[in-house]
């Protein structure tokens, strides 16, 4: 018996060695010069399956991007070249037992999910191959390759959502006719009083005295703005510090019980409320560059006295009149400057950012900054369209 068992030992300490180097293989591993493209295949995918790693997706769309519009879009029958070779690591292969194969359903039982990424929205530097400055300008976070379905899914808007409601906006004169306003805390102390605060924040309850033809209807959605400063020769600008909505309806005559979803600002007592705008630009289309643009100037700053960057509200001279639209790109620049003397040579125009339209009416248009090439965007700094929605 003893002798049975210590055979037994001695055959399992024999197939062990054997069965792990079977299940861990490390090395280099060649990879195909090329790969044809098919139906369900993504970036992603690709890098996972030739280079270990799909995190590495990067790399194939670096090799292909001369048939690659954009990574999100890849279509079945397209030749990619694939990098060189690549090293595996920790790759785990198993041996299937001996009889017949696995059956589909349980080859399908095996799913790889795609790990989640989150990216924050911040400023990269990055080369202006033009002018060979670095720029700080805003790096969108990083496409995930889709599937590839033989069609396009939709392209964001030219105009986000969230840069059109938190935009200042311009209007005629300091008052709103019919604005509602926003009254006091709808929170209850632990004394039975209402809560005296005066700066809200998010998920608050506030009452308020709705705009003016505004139901007080659940769900309605009503914007609170601040007054800016009003801009000589061309008008009143209107600051968007919040949105409130409606979580109770109005009954009679009573104020409206509202809870805080957005914040731009400071959101406080006595700020003016309106109806929330649903007519925000939606279109993709996105603009064409143009030569010898309107010129403008910077006619005011959200972030004033501190000097605005990426991601800044700028004021421009510019109207709906002038056929300016939401989308239309501009470039900031300081003029070019004649010599000291005759004899000294000028200096030329040097660009400092560029800005794209997000909000236009009668009498003024605001742009968000998208890039900075230098720190000296600032009231007076001149702008000259660079491309035009159609």
């Amino acid at each position: 018996m003893r002798t049975r068992t210590l055979g037994a030992l001695l055959a399992a300490a024999l197939i062990a060695p054997a069965a792990l180097a079977g299940q861990q293989p490390t090395g280099t591993t060649s990879v195909p010069q090329s790969h044809t493209v098919v139906k369900g295949e993504t970036l992603w995918g690709l890098a996972q399956q030739f280079l270990g790693d799909p995190f590495k997706w990067p790399d194939i769309y670096e090799l292909n991007k001369a048939s690659v519009a954009n990574p999100h879009w890849i279509y079945p029958g397209q030749v990619f070249k694939l990098p060189g070779t690549v090293t595996s690591v920790g790759v785990t292969v198993v041996t299937p037992p001996a009889g017949p194969p696995p059956t589909d359903t349980a080859a399908k039982a095996v799913a790889v999910t795609e790990p989640a990424r989150v990216t924050t929205a911040v400023a990269e530097p990055v080369e202006n191959t033009s002018t060979g400055r670095t720029v700080f300008q805003r790096e969108s976070p990083p496409p995930r390759p889709e599937e590839s379905r033989g069609e396009r899914s939709a392209p964001p808007p030219t105009v986000l959502p969230g840069e059109y409601f938190a935009a200042p906006y311009v209007v005629s004169a300091t008052t709103i006719p019919g604005a509602g306003r926003i009254m006091q805390s709808g929170d209850v102390n632990p004394r039975g009083q209402i809560d005296s605060r005066t700066i809200f924040k998010a998920y608050d309850d506030v009452l308020v005295d709705p705009p003016a033809g505004a139901a007080g209807a659940k769900g309605e959605r009503y914007m609170a703005l601040r007054l800016g400063p009003s801009i000589p020769g061309v008008g009143q600008v209107m600051i968007p510090v919040g949105v409130l909505k409606v979580t109770r309806a109005r009954t009679g005559t009573d104020a409206v019980m509202t809870q805080v979803v957005n914040l731009y600002g400071e959101l406080r007592p006595n700020q003016i409320l309106v109806a929330m705008d649903s007519a925000a630009p939606s279109s993709t289309v996105r603009p064409s560059p143009v030569a010898d643009g309107q010129e403008t100037e910077v006619k005011w700053v959200l972030s004033d006295p501190v000097l605005p960057t990426v991601n800044s509200y700028v004021v421009l001279g510019l109207t709906a009149a002038d056929g300016v639209k939401p989308g239309d790109e501009f470039v900031l620049f300081r003029a070019g400057q004649p010599g000291a003397s005759l004899a000294d040579p000028a200096t030329p125009e040097i660009p400092l950012g560029r800005a794209k339209a997000v909000r236009v009416t009668p009498f003024g248009t605001t742009a968000i900054v998208t890039a900075q090439e230098q720190p000296a965007i600032n009231v007076g700094v001149l702008a000259r369209l660079s491309a035009k929605m159609p």
